[in-house]
């Protein structure tokens, strides 16, 4: 009996020897670069019950996978797609191992490098839309905060609040709406800085025709980011829908209150206006728009296209008119004229920026009606 104890004794100290072995062969082939190999050996000791508590292995275990994703040669990179994963978690689990500290000023910077090559790994998942495997890294990266000793990974923007973010993005970009209104509702808690959350619970919540919802969410986001156009032209987007014009010219004469020199905001106004027959008040948004940006395409020709219905109009007043009544047309007359002239004007503004067809058209037309010919074969 005490014979087969001592075989058994001996066996079993042969086994812890060996696997020590690995520890150190994996040592010796990483300092030869002997990638595989070392790999092999690391990864032999972390699966065996003698050796998988070793901070030291998982050191020697994270340099490894480090040296492979780093390496610029191919056939070393295809030993492992993961290794900026296992690179990271290696590192981890060493600092957690490492009760004394023995090890942490030799892996805090190598913990910090890895993290940061995971995060953008992160986000190059996120780009080709394999989510599940952003999610893990992501995971990771949280995991490894705790361990950012001299803000090495905080001066990367790996912080809790960032993760946070691109979580939720994630999970948006999966369609995940219960993972992602989690973390909308986590990253507006916090009062994070980042209109896109607000902006992109709007979306999902106009998608499921929840239009309350959706203005909600706006009304929040407009709280920390008041002059945000993402934010107020789906807001002005949603009342238009509607058609609640006049809740709508509220919210924007609010919104000019607080961005005067907006010149789009004046622009959406004057269309306001024009679409509700309130041409004075159009004319007047739209010329203060142009004062702005003078070169704003859309305010020119929408402008041009004021002072050509109104010069139409005038147009038919003098259709309307008997025929004795020669003063009046006359009168009428030079109104239109004068309306068409000012349409030009802001036509010819317009198609500088944006030669379009409806624009070109548009001038022709009317230099026919002003008589002039020349002027109207230049747009043909």
């Amino acid at each position: 009996m005490k014979r087969i104890l001592n075989i058994i004794l001996c066996c079993a100290t042969t086994l812890v020897v060996a696997q020590s072995n690995q520890i150190q062969n994996a040592s010796n082939y990483l300092r030869s670069e002997d990638f595989d190999k070392a790999k092999s050996s690391a990864d032999a000791a972390i699966l065996n019950e003698t050796t998988k508590s070793s901070a030291k292995l998982w050191m020697y275990r994270g340099q490894i996978y480090q040296k492979i994703y780093e390496s610029k040669k191919e056939e070393v990179k295809k030993l492992d797609a993961d290794a900026q994963e296992k690179a990271v978690e290696s590192f981890i689990t060493c600092l957690k191992l490492d009760k004394d500290n023995i090890y942490k000023d030799q892996v805090k910077g190598n913990l910090v490098q890895t993290c940061a090559s995971l995060d953008y790994k992160v986000k190059y998942f996120i780009d080709i839309k394999e989510y599940e495997k952003a999610l893990k890294g992501l995971d990771l990266l949280e995991q490894a905060l705790p361990y950012d000793f001299d803000q090495g990974l905080k001066r990367n923007n790996i912080t809790k609040e960032n993760l946070m973010l691109t979580h939720f993005k994630t999970y948006a970009r999966s369609g995940n709406k219960e993972k992602t209104k989690e973390y909308a509702d986590k990253l507006i808690d916090i009062k994070f800085k980042d209109p896109s959350i607000y902006i992109d619970m709007a979306k999902i919540d106009l998608i499921d025709k929840d239009t309350a919802k959706a203005l909600s969410y706006i009304e929040k986001g407009k709280v920390l980011f008041e002059d945000n156009m993402d934010l107020i032209n789906m807001e002005i987007n949603i009342y238009l829908a509607q058609k609640k014009t006049d809740v709508l010219k509220s919210k924007l004469i609010d919104a000019i209150a607080v961005s005067p020199d907006n010149e789009v905001l004046h622009g959406i106004l004057a269309n306001l206006y024009d679409k509700t027959n309130d041409k004075v008040n159009a004319e007047k948004e739209y010329l203060k728009a142009l004062e702005l940006k003078p070169d704003y395409d859309v305010a020119n020709y929408n402008l041009g296209a004021l002072y050509f219905n109104t010069g139409n109009e005038w147009n038919e007043k003098i259709n309307a008119l008997p025929l004795n009544e020669t003063k009046k047309a006359k009168e009428y007359e030079d109104k239109k004229i004068e309306y068409f002239k000012k349409a030009t004007d802001y036509f010819e503004k317009s198609y500088a920026v944006s030669p379009d067809k409806a624009t070109k058209q548009r001038l022709r037309q009317l230099y026919l009606k002003l008589g002039e010919m020349e002027k109207a074969d230049k747009y043909k």
